[in-house]
């Protein structure tokens, strides 16, 4: 009698957990830059590259959610004809961890936000035309991001998400001189990753 009532319990308890969890997969682009503060020389402009991302994700509630977004995650931003800086681009390729609480307004709509480490894997940059794996990495190896976005249900599986992510730490691990040798000072160097993506539920 104590066995079928403890393998009933494990079943219930199977069930439910089943029930709140939920396993999605997606993919999008990112129109990516870098927001450069004190070098006035510097000029990025903005690129777009992409990503593809799977999403465990656990239900606190029915509008209620915890999920962590793991990304693969290519970015990167060009330089204009009137920087000082030799190279055409910067293209990175990274692992994003992106642990994140969701609340449904309503069926069809949800808001999220969390906070997020990427894992910088490739690093290339753009010369005459061509892209080449940088032998000598320049940017830090993690990037420590604050993110925030909204999901659109079009249906119970398929979703749509537009996410802002912003560095919370220095995308340039170099110290930046004058043409004369100089440390120039305060140089702020932050990527910015705007993202557009489209995912499903798989269960």
């Amino acid at each position: 009698m104590k066995n079928i009532f403890f393998a009933s319990c494990l079943i219930f308890i199977s069930s439910n957990l089943q029930a709140q969890l939920k396993f999605s997969i997606g993919g999008g682009a990112n129109f990516s830059n870098l927001v450069v503060e004190n070098l006035d020389s510097f000029k990025p402009r903005a690129n777009t590259n992409y990503f593809l991302s799977v999403k465990p994700e656990f239900s606190l509630t029915e509008n209620l959610s915890v999920a962590v977004d793991i990304q693969f995650s290519q970015k990167g931003f060009g330089l204009g004809d009137d920087s000082l800086q030799a190279h055409g681009g910067y293209k990175l390729q990274y692992l994003d961890l992106i642990p994140q609480v969701q609340y449904k307004i309503i069926n069809q709509l949800g808001i999220y936000g969390g906070l997020g480490i990427g894992i910088r894997g490739s690093e290339k940059y753009k010369i005459n035309g061509a892209w080449e794996e940088a032998v000598t990495k320049i940017s830090s190896g993690t990037d420590f991001t604050y993110v925030f976005g909204i999901r659109v249900f079009p249906t119970d599986k398929l979703f749509i998400h537009a996410q802002y992510a912003g560095s919370m730490s220095s995308f340039y691990d170099v110290i930046f001189t004058d043409i004369q040798g100089n440390e120039i000072e305060n140089v702020n160097t932050r990527l910015r990753n705007f993202q557009l993506g489209i995912g499903y539920q798989l269960f």
